[in-house]
């Protein structure tokens, strides 16, 4: 009994020095600490802090020393504590490594009292200080502590350095509850606080944070050293409340280009020296976003910016487009400089990304959710708002219809499966936050609030905005909140609407049953509800419905397959839709019989709007009368959502594409039927059905390559010939321009373009000893750019299209890595999965999926957010068979401990694989008994 208890006292002792040690889980801090707080932040111990700890300030200085594999920091936190507080408990969340800790905490002081490191705690994640110490009103801690950088993206804080020019770059990326990685903290969205910045780094660095800085150079030591003064410190001032996620910075040999038309706020752009050249080109188009998005949102939403200044910092492989800090936005540099020619969707993008960042230091970081499963309040909202500013300042692009063609899609592909959540997602501990970032929150929560202004209508929802930022800013909310404004300006009671929207899972699937009479009346129209995942329950919803009538002047009968000539007219009904299962439409009864009908026009709707039998009838054989391009995008989009519900063969819709697609002088519109197409041919066709199709496929994409309209247009088809490209006449096309002898007219050929053209190369090449190897110098000197695989950016282009290499060695090489290599930035791994796992090397890359759903709960762990998500869609969306199939509902069943939202996540990804096998034993037959294409 003696040895248990002495062995239970030394156990003790390692859980208070060793930080990262496991104590007791589960539990509060009672009693004087008698029990522990639980790993990650429980949301009852983030409701006990929010209530007794107020008033928080940080006062952080960091040392940031070149090639340090540790941040160096020391820390003051202010906090005021209510009587009933009870012990004070910190998130300091270190990691152990090969079974060393990777960070400490020491020296800790507690209200004066230095010395007290044997009392406070440290375990289960968490800093304990005991009631003891703690006094009523204002306490004061002081800690000095140690935390890793990562040079692969497995730290909050990364190093980046530039192997062509040896610059070095550090940056922090703390979202969503990462800031307890690098210094102890009260890591919870609504225990904002203000923070007090110095950095001690290199002189020759810029250091970036949420507050303009002040530099001062370090004297020289006594003894004369040049050591000292080549260092300096920069102090920043206090900010305003904000999250810990949305603190913030960045060090580094940084260009810095101030935009001098700037006033109110302020702004810099950031990015690493080898690359100024190229930011330069970008920077008159870059800060006329930036000042015109800030100016439309300060109008929209009748407020100031919030903060003092607002930089923009460009990070080489950066995690995410772009992360919100307040007053200083990170953004992935190839979001921002173009990696290829731009086409209006990359241009539109760029614009997006912008916009949908600058609504955050608004919608996020002005007023923050209280929880994070309330995250769609800000990522939905910023989504939103970022199509509005594109529709009052770039009003070329249409912004709405863009939004279906590239917003919309990702969010019903999510909406229809079994693995999707409803907007609103319950977490009961921050540690599991990561899970709630995907398309719901992104996609979903943003065309629910196109649909909630609609029905609100735009002036009303508007106030109850401004309204909501009013009176929450620099504090948090939740969605009942922002729904109790909705309320108060719109006079509506809002509750039923509100949780079927925000609380229930899934869409609706909407369909028209409408008939007429023998005088060419409409005499019965209904729309019908029912939800695709088949749980029960309707929405509340309200819709344009669109008549079309063909002119049947000019429509004769042997004209019927050029339907193009002749003009449709239209007019349009809008109909509130009950939370039933059918709605009748009493306004639609008695007109003229249309030609057809589509359901969601305008698309204000959200759900799946198919088209009725005779109307699809009539788009198939008439799509070139319709002249309204939003009208013709959504039609392209039903029209593929029947493919998806295995209602129309997919060789149909190829078919109707080769025939009608080049029609569309919308880039956008263009791309997002290609990417369809690139779907259809790669993974529901049977290799009879493309080998058929492929000469004329191939003939239609090469020849709009070459000779469409505008330069835009012509990228668009080349990457769509690049992606779809399977015989021997394009593989000799496509190493024609990999070498220059053949040019697509308009288009310089960059070095992201050789990589992905080689990707496609590797790909398609059997032979293991083909000229293609990463030690193979392209360099072909093509409108002034000289290819080699020396840049950091084309060594990673490099690595990539080496896995595209069809050999059973290669796909085991990288697997290995992907798992085992310590060195291997997470940016590689992702930009390398997808041709790792080319659906045309399903068969060698089947043997990798099960390994790769086991590594799930590791990857939850140690990556950041969106990586799961796009591991899955590498390795599940890779395969289309039904052994592939069986590997995935093999391993569900099996893994019963899997955590639950990564089941959800298996499932969401596997949807795609279940409809693949589905839709191929439907229609993916021999081509002679293939159901015939419509006319």
């Amino acid at each position: 009994m003696m040895r248990v208890f002495l062995f239970a006292v030394l156990l003790t002792l390692m859980c208070g020095v060793i930080g990262g040690a496991s104590g007791r889980e589960g539990g509060d801090v009672e009693g004087g600490g008698e029990t522990l707080p639980e790993p990650g932040v429980a949301r009852d111990l983030a409701r006990r802090r929010a209530a007794h700890y107020k008033d928080v300030r940080y006062a952080l200085r960091l040392k940031l020393t070149p090639g340090a594999e540790v941040l160096e920091g020391s820390e003051e936190i202010r906090v005021k504590l209510d009587e009933a507080a009870d012990d004070l408990v910190l998130d300091w969340r270190v990691a152990l490594k090969d079974g060393r800790q990777q960070a400490r905490a020491w020296d800790i002081e507690v209200n004066g009292r230095a010395g007290v490191d044997a009392q406070v705690r440290q375990a289960n994640e968490h800093i304990v200080v005991p009631r003891s110490l703690l006094r009523r009103g204002e306490n004061v801690l002081r800690l000095k502590f140690e935390s890793p950088i990562s040079s692969t993206g497995a730290a909050a804080v990364t190093r980046y350095r530039d192997r062509e020019d040896g610059a070095e770059y550090l940056y922090s990326l703390f979202v969503p509850s990462d800031a307890s990685t690098a210094f102890p903290c009260f890591d919870q969205p609504d225990l904002k606080a203000r923070f007090k910045l110095t950095v001690e780094a290199p002189r020759s660095w810029k250091v970036v944070s949420n507050t303009q800085g002040e530099p001062t150079v370090l004297p020289a030591n006594p003894s004369g050293s040049q050591a000292s003064a080549q260092w300096q410190t920069v102090e920043f001032p206090e900010t305003q409340p904000i999250s810990t996620y949305v603190f913030a910075f960045a060090a580094g040999d940084f260009a810095e280009f101030k935009d001098d038309a700037s006033v109110k706020p302020r702004t810099s752009l950031f990015v690493r020296k080898s690359q100024a050249q190229r930011a330069r080109k970008e920077l008159p188009e870059v800060f006329r976003l930036t000042r015109e998005g800030l100016s439309f949102f300060a109008r929209y939403f009748d407020r100031e910016f919030p903060f003092p200044k607002y930089d923009l910092v460009i990070i080489p492989e950066f995690p995410f487009r772009g992360m919100e800090h307040a007053g200083a936005t990170f953004l992935r540099e190839e979001s921002i400089l173009f990696p290829t020619d731009p086409t209006a969707g990359d241009l539109w993008t760029r614009a997006d990304i912008m916009f949908h960042e600058e609504a955050h230091q608004w919608f996020g970081d002005l007023v923050t959710m209280r929880w994070f499963d309330d995250l769609w309040l800000k990522e939905g909202f910023a989504t939103f708002m970022a199509s509005k500013a594109i529709e009052a300042l770039m009003p070329e692009y249409n912004a709405w219809k863009v939004f279906y063609q590239r917003t919309k899609p990702l969010a019903y592909d999510t909406d229809a499966t079994k693995g999707t959540t409803p907007i609103w997602q319950e977490i009961p501990n921050l540690s599991a936050a990561k899970s709630a970032y995907g398309n719901i929150v992104y996609r979903k929560a943003p065309s629910m609030l196109r649909q909630a202004e609609f029905y609100l209508g735009a002036e009303k929802f508007q106030r109850a905005v401004r309204l909501f930022l009013k009176e929450h800013a620099f504090s948090n909310a939740e969605w009942a909140d922002l729904v109790r404004a909705f309320e108060r300006t719109s006079g509506q009671k809002l509750d039923a609407w509100a949780d079927a929207w925000v609380k229930r899972r899934g869409m609706p699937d909407v369909r028209v049953d409408w008939s007429a009479n023998a005088s060419g009346r409409v005499e019965s129209f209904t729309l019908g509800q029912s939800d695709v995942l088949g749980e029960g329950g309707a929405w509340p919803m309200r819709l344009k419905i669109l008549l079309a009538y063909a002119d049947k002047d000019k429509r004769g009968a042997g004209n019927s397959q050029r339907g193009a000539t002749a003009r449709a007219t239209t007019e349009t009904l809008t109909v509130r839709l009950d939370a039933t299962a059918e709605t009748r439409v009493s306004e639609a009864v008695g007109k003229r019989r249309p030609d057809f009908v589509f359901a969601n026009f305008e698309d204000y709707g959200y759900g799946r709007f198919l088209l009725d039998d005779e109307s699809r009838r009539y788009a198939l054989t008439h799509f070139d009368s319709i002249e309204d391009d939003f009208l013709r995008a959504l039609l392209w989009g039903s029209l593929w959502d029947s493919v998806r519900a295995a209602e129309l063969a997919p060789l149909q819709y190829v078919e109707h594409a080769i025939r009608h697609l080049a029609r569309e002088r919308d880039e956008v519109t263009a791309q997002a039927v290609l990417s369809r197409l690139d779907t259809a041919v790669n993974r529901y066709l049977s290799d009879k059905q493309r080998q058929t199709i492929a000469p004329r496929l191939e003939a239609f994409l090469s020849d709009r390559m070459m000779r469409a309209e505008t330069v835009g247009l012509r990228i668009t088809y080349f990457r769509a010939y690049r992606q779809m490209a399977t015989t021997p006449e394009a593989f000799y096309n496509l190493g024609e321009l990999l070498f220059g002898r053949q040019q697509i007219p308009g288009m310089a050929l960059r070095p992201r373009d050789f990589y992905d053209i080689l990707t496609v190369l590797l790909s398609l090449s059997t032979d293991p000893h083909a000229p293609f190897s990463v030690s193979f110098k392209i360099t072909p000197e093509i409108d002034g750019f000289k290819i080699t695989p020396e840049t950091d950016d084309a060594r990673r282009y490099a690595y990539a299209a080496q896995a595209a290499r069809a050999t059973p060695e290669n796909k085991r090489k990288y697997f290995d890595a992907y798992l085992h290599d310590p060195n291997l930035a997470e940016s590689w791994i992702e930009a390398s999965m997808i041709p790792f796992n080319m659906p045309r090397h399903s068969g060698l890359t089947l043997p990798y999926l099960e390994p790769a759903l086991r590594e799930l709960p590791n990857l939850k762990r140690t990556r950041k957010i969106f990586f799961v998500n796009s591991w899955l869609a590498a390795f599940i969306g890779g395969q289309c068979s039904p052994e592939a199939r069986s590997v995935v509902r093999d391993f569900l069943s099996r893994s019963t401990a899997l955590d639950g939202d990564l089941r959800l996540k298996v499932l969401e990804a596997a949807d795609g694989l279940e409809r693949c096998v589905r839709i191929r034993e439907k229609y993916a037959v021999d081509v002679k008994d293939a159901p015939r294409p419509a006319p």
